[in-house]
C-alpha cells in the first residue's frame, strides 16, 4: 500500500525525504513480515528491490543527503545486507520506453524529469564502483536472453547456485 502511495499521482506529490521515509518504512515491514522470516526457514529470497534504490532515487536522484540514507538504513535495516546485487543497466531513455511499454502508462517516478532519471542511473553505478564484492552490473541493452544468461552466471558465480 505504501509502494503504490509513491508511484502513483502528481510528481510534486512528495520530497526526496519523505520519499525515503516511506520507502524505508515499507522495506521494514516487508523485511519483518516476509524476508527474515523466509530467510531464517533457509529460503532464498529474490527482492525486485532494495535499500540500493532508495539511495539511488531520492539521494542521488533528488538529492538527500546521502549520510541520512545511510542513517535511516541503520535504523530500519540495522546490518542486515543482501548477498548479492544485481544491477540491471540501460540507457535512461531505453528503460523508460520499456517501463512505458509494459505498464501501458507512466508512474509517478518514470514521469519526472530525464535529469533525475540520469541521476538515479549514475548513482546505481556508483553504489556498484564501491561494492563491488556486492554488486555486479549487468549491460541490459540487449536481448532478453543474453541479460537472462548473465543473471544467471552472475548468480552462479556469487552465490554457488
Amino acid at each position: 500500500m505504501v509502494r503504490k502511495l509513491l508511484v502513483e499521482g502528481p510528481t510534486d506529490r512528495w520530497d526526496g525525504p519523505t520519499e525515503a521515509l516511506l520507502h524505508f518504512a515499507a522495506r521494514r515491514d516487508h523485511l519483518r513480515a516476509t524476508v527474515w522470516p523466509a530467510l531464517k526457514r533457509g529460503t532464498w529470497v529474490v527482492s525486485d528491490r532494495f535499500a540500493d534504490s532508495t539511495r539511488a532515487y531520492q539521494g542521488y536522484g533528488h538529492g538527500l543527503d546521502l549520510d541520512v540514507i545511510d542513517r535511516l538504513y541503520g535504523f530500519a535495516v540495522g546490518d542486515f545486507r543482501p548477498d548479492l546485487t544485481l544491477i540491471l543497466d540501460l540507457p535512461v531513455e531505453v528503460g523508460l520506453a520499456r517501463a512505458a511499454a509494459r505498464r501501458g502508462t507512466e508512474t509517478r517516478y518514470e514521469s519526472l524529469p530525464r535529469a533525475f532519471h540520469d541521476r538515479v542511473r549514475t548513482g546505481f553505478l556508483e553504489i556498484a564502483r564501491r561494492e563491488p564484492e556486492r554488486c555486479v552490473v549487468i549491460d541490459s541493452n540487449r536481448e532478453a536472453e543474453h541479460v537472462a544468461q548473465d543473471v544467471v552466471r552472475a548468480v552462479t558465480e556469487r552465490l554457488g547456485a
